[in-house]
Parts: C-alpha cells; structure tokens; sequence
C-alpha cells in the first residue's frame, strides 16, 4: 500500500457547524428544523456533518435519491427529504430506503410507489421546479384520489429572501397562503431558508426551517451575519520556492508580468481542485501572518503566488480559503460567482480531515 500525502487539506470544524445551526435555531424559536446537506453538506462530508448534529435535527434533506441513500447508508435515522423529481428508474429506493419524495408535477402521484411518503411542492415565484399556485385546486383533487401514498408536508421556495427589504418575500408569502387554504390538513408546512427566518422576522414562518448554507457560516446573499462563523478552511504547502526576475511572466497567456526580483511559490492546487480560474491575478492567500497575491493565469494542478522580497521555505503551509485568510465571500466577489458555488466546488481531491 502506498502512502498518501494529500496536497491540499479542507480542515472543517463539527463545533463550529453545531454552533451555527442552533444559533439559527435559537431565533426560530419552537420551530422544527430541517439541515439541508446536498452536494456532499456543500462539500463539508453530509454523513459526518449530519451524524454530529442530528440530535437537534428533525429533517434533513438532500438534492437526490442517491444523496438519500448516502446518509442511510451512513447511519442517518430522521426524516430524509428528497428536493430532486421522483422517477421510474428511482421510485422504488424511496420505499426501501425510507426516503420522502417531493410531488412537483402531476405525473408525479403515479410514478411512486405505495405507501411512499412525499411533501407537495408550490412553485410561488422562484421559477425552478413546482406546482403553480392556479392548479391547488387540480392538485388536491390528485392528492385526495391517491391515498396509496402518504402526503406528510407541503413547501415552497423563496427568491429573494437572502437580504432584507425585498418586498417579492411578501408576494410570496401571500401566494403560498392562498395555496394553503385548500391543504389544511397537511401536517407539515414550510418556505423558510436561512435568509428568511434571519432576515424576516415579521413573515409567517410556519412549522419548519430550513437551512443549509447558514449551517456553514455564511448568508446566502450580500449580508453577513456577524453570529455565523465559516466552518471550513482549506490549507496546502508550497510545493517550490524559487526566484523570478523582474519582466519575467507566469502561467499560461502570460497575463502577469514580473514586476521587480522576488520569488515565486507554486501551489499544488489548482480549478481541478476547486479554486477558480476566475480569480487569476486577483486571489490573495495567507502565508504565516502575511498576504500575497496570487500571479498568472490559476491552472489545472497549480496556482502561482508572487512573494516579493520574502522567501518562505518550500513545504510553508499555506491558507487558500477561511481562517484568516479570505473567505468564500471573498472568493465570491473577486471571482463573480456566490458562495455557495465557491464551497461546492472544492472537489474530492481536496481531503477532508475534522476538527
């Protein structure tokens, strides 16, 4: 067996994730609770992220069956809800391994199998997957002829709820209402995320939350939440120290041009692990208690940062993301994007180790 030295680390606080998520609990007060851990818990490991808080738990849900079956393989017991579209090819695993279906188009009610447990879903102006709220109606009639299965929950989605002062927040709000009337018996209701049980204290929450993003330390939108603190840092080495001559380029296109001697460090990560092309020549990382920026065109495998006049040693730890280096939020700005496809993004090359 050969040895295995990892070339970056994703170092991800469990405390840290447990703190955010009863932080965001303790202002929903007397609400359930529902942790979203798609994609893997936005890349933060689903199965140990959810074994270390499911206590306080009362759903969880992920984007897909396989996801589901993920964290039952792992150990998971609550509820799993399941956001993807059921289909003939996955209807059985719901059944097998106790997962909840979400209902989003008519044809739905006959693609799963008896007595599978699905949550309906409104589509109230997010635009993505949904019922509109014209056809409550049409799909409480379906609801009521398919008593083979099991309605245990009615959601939507909101659009804009991840800063204040949207008013399309009460649109909806107003539109998922409306659709209720016709759902009084559901037993499970819910629309709020991270950004609208924090952001909209004057809404109707209804009887659960959900979060995901804010579990990890972050806001979804241009807010930051002074009382949520980022869960992951990703650190590497410099995997060479060497010297560049003023004039000289770096990387591919030659888009950065030496400006004075100094030194150069690669860095064995590079978009194959999850740091963006976008940020070429705008990244900045942390070397001991100093920033550098990084030059050249961020490549496949390496990522090249200008030292200056310093020369830190060869094998020198290095903080890309987190910590007291720039956050995702950072990253998002500087690389046009938002943060949750910064986290996502890291892929399985980058080893995961808790702390």
């Amino acid at each position: 067996m050969r040895n295995h030295f990892p070339i970056s680390i994703a170092e991800i606080e469990l405390q840290t994730i447990k703190k955010n998520f009863d932080s965001i609990k303790q202002k929903t007060a007397g609400k359930k609770m529902l942790a979203v851990v798609k994609c893997d818990a936005y890349r933060h490991g689903a199965v140990r992220v959810s074994h270390y808080i499911e206590e306080g738990v009362d759903w969880f849900a992920v984007a897909t069956v396989d996801e589901g079956i993920d964290l039952r393989m792992g150990g998971i017991r609550k509820p799993i809800l399941v956001f993807g579209v059921p289909t003939y090819e996955n209807a059985a695993a719901y059944q097998t391994h106790n997962l909840t279906a979400t209902i989003s188009d008519t044809t739905h009610f006959s693609v799963l199998m008896d007595g599978t447990s699905y949550h309906l879903n409104f589509d109230t102006g997010m635009g993505r997957l949904g019922f509109s709220p014209g056809q409550a109606e049409e799909v409480r009639q379906l609801a009521v002829a398919s008593q083979r299965l099991v309605c245990s929950g009615i959601y939507s989605h909101y659009a804009t709820a991840d800063d204040p002062g949207s008013d399309y927040v009460y649109i909806q709000q107003q539109r998922f209402k409306q659709v209720l009337a016709y759902f009084a018996e559901v037993p499970l209701v819910h629309m709020s995320n991270t950004g609208a049980a924090t952001n909209y204290s004057d809404i109707d929450q209804f009887d659960m939350i959900r979060t995901g993003l804010g579990m990890m330390g972050y806001n979804s939108g241009l807010t930051r939440h002074s009382w949520l603190t980022p869960a992951l840092t990703w650190k590497t080495k410099a995997a060479q120290v060497r010297p560049i001559k003023k004039g000289a380029v770096v990387s591919y296109s030659s888009t950065w041009v030496c400006p004075e001697d100094g030194f150069l460090a690669t860095l064995p990560a590079g978009y194959a692990d999850g740091v963006p092309r976008s940020l070429s020549n705008k990244l900045q990382v942390l070397i001991g208690n100093t920033f550098y920026r990084q030059a050249g065109n961020i490549t496949m495998d390496m990522t090249m940062i200008y030292l200056g006049k310093d020369k830190v040693s060869q094998g020198s730890e290095v903080t890309l993301l987190g910590g007291s280096a720039w956050n995702a939020y950072e990253w998002a700005e500087n690389g046009h994007t938002n943060v949750h496809e910064i986290l996502t993004n890291i892929t399985p090359r980058v080893e995961k180790v808790y702390i």
